[in-house]
């Protein structure tokens, strides 16, 4: 199934081209300098561009595949008010506030693979799941690149950053995002997802930090959400 229908079109490759470099320049507009030079610039955006483009398609590829086995061809929606927002927010903060919220999906039923399924029709939690997948990719991108300690550190800093920012801006519940999808769902698969993604993110850009220390604080985190969620947003009535 992945060698016949993981490709993309020539649609799809277009926007995904555009979008890589929208939020090149929203991740790399500011590149930490206190005056701006052109040549450690380009550097930053540069770096900035190619830790994009591999956590892009990481999580496209993640979603595709997850879609496949579902029974589902994915074909990629470009989020152009989140592609727009994002570039209105670097500029008005000078890039303190990068925002990556670019894609959405469309899944299409692919009959001949769905035989013996019991629910033929498509269903929130097929979604959820697919959605949850495209996360989990970023997450495992930043765990791998925090790993990789032989890499300079500057590019170890990027992957890990670019993925992080994946993850959080994809997990918030906005429309056509992987959140919104997985909230929609199961409320408490979200909470938790939703608690472990911060709780990894905060710990993966801490300086030094042991990765068991992350592993625990990511699983207490995810805890921590979705009993707060039981608590006061899944009582009965």
């Amino acid at each position: 199934k992945v060698r016949r229908y993981h490709k993309y079109s020539r649609k799809e490759l277009q926007w995904l081209a555009a979008s890589i470099v929208i939020m090149a320049v929203i991740v790399g507009f500011d590149d930490g300098r206190e005056t701006f030079s052109l040549v450690p610039w380009l550097g930053n955006f540069l770096l900035g561009l190619v830790a994009i483009a591999v956590a892009v398609f990481a999580r496209e590829s993640a979603k595709r595949v997850t879609g496949l086995e579902q029974g589902y061809s994915i074909e990629f929606k470009p989020v152009l008010y989140g592609l727009l927002g994002g570039l209105i927010v670097a500029f008005m903060s000078y890039g303190k506030i990068p925002l990556l919220a670019y894609s959405g999906m469309r899944m299409h039923t692919m009959e001949q693979h769905r035989l013996g399924y019991y629910r033929y029709q498509l269903g929130y939690f097929t979604q959820g799941k697919i959605a949850l997948f495209g996360i989990l990719a970023n997450v495992f991108l930043a765990v791998l690149f925090k790993l990789l300690v032989f890499l300079p550190d500057a590019v170890t800093e990027k992957f890990v950053f670019v993925n992080v920012l994946f993850a959080i801006t994809n997990v918030l519940p906005i429309h056509m995002l992987d959140g919104a999808n997985l909230m929609y769902a199961s409320r408490i698969i979200y909470a938790f997802t939703l608690g472990a993604v911060l709780g990894l993110s905060a710990l993966l850009l801490l300086p030094g930090i042991h990765i068991a220390i992350v592993i625990i604080g990511t699983v207490a985190f995810g805890i921590l959400f979705w009993a707060l969620l039981l608590r006061f947003l899944e009582r009965p009535a």
